[in-house]
């Protein structure tokens, strides 16, 4: 059986846990072209998943979903990381206690040579974009700032409700999910789907200010919308199709 096109990688985090159902309905929908991988918070699922990741055929699709910055993407958090316990705890439990904020970075990025890549993590769009394409991606989608806690939201834009970020990540959800699915499936180029990305975040931004005006914090949910239809950015060939 020859090797599915598209790969789903999901490091384990219970701040991205809201993208299970990006993953989910691709995996339901196109099961005999999806394959993905949930990165566990232990070293040797990291390494297992680099090994995937280079294996993947040539011109195969990858899609990434997770924390990072300009520079790299984050692997997977454990979900006592950052408590104060007894060193011996962490030793009996590491994979509670564990994080890797330096999965995929500038000496490693190599593995997406000559495949396609959806990154949806934040600042993806600007110095990791480019590592990509110079050690061989064919194409590289990147993101903005995508704010989806009430820590960063805070940095941002000050004090804010928990409403606003459940908002926040359902419309993301929304916008990710439908784009890629109807991508897949019509066998979109890319510049399709960012057309349609930024068409179906056109579409919920209206309905936010006209529908919704209830709700105190539209105009911050519309800006950050917005802020993800103007800063999602291809780089590479833009006419090659998300899958052949």
């Amino acid at each position: 059986m020859p090797d599915k096109p598209i790969l789903i990688i999901h490091p384990q985090d219970n701040t991205t846990k809201f993208l299970n159902r990006v993953k989910n309905h691709l995996i339901e929908s196109f099961s005999d072209q999806v394959h993905h991988f949930n990165v566990h918070p232990n070293d040797r699922s990291h390494k297992d998943c680099l090994a995937r990741i280079a294996k993947h055929p040539e011109t195969g699709f990858i899609i990434f979903l997770g924390h990072g910055r300009s520079d790299k993407l984050y692997g997977a958090k454990g979900k006592k990381y950052g408590s104060l316990v007894s060193f011996e705890a962490t030793l009996e439990y590491p994979d509670e206690y564990y994080y890797n904020d330096d999965f995929i970075n500038i000496d490693n990025i190599d593995i997406f040579s000559g495949k396609k890549v959806f990154c949806l993590s934040c600042n993806s769009n600007e110095k990791l974009a480019h590592y990509a394409l110079d050690k061989g991606a064919i194409l590289f989608l990147g993101f903005g700032d995508i704010p989806t806690s009430r820590g960063e939201m805070t940095d941002r834009n000050g004090d804010v409700s928990n409403e606003l970020i459940i908002k926040i990540k359902t419309e993301l959800n929304y916008i990710i999910k439908t784009s890629l699915f109807y991508g897949i499936r019509m066998k979109f180029t890319f510049q399709e789907l960012l057309n349609l990305i930024k068409f179906i975040t056109s579409q919920r931004i209206a309905e936010v200010k006209i529908n919704q005006k209830y709700f105190k914090e539209r105009n911050t949910l519309s800006d950050i919308l917005y802020c993800v239809k103007k800063e999602t950015i291809i780089y590479g060939n833009n006419k090659l199709k998300m899958i052949d």
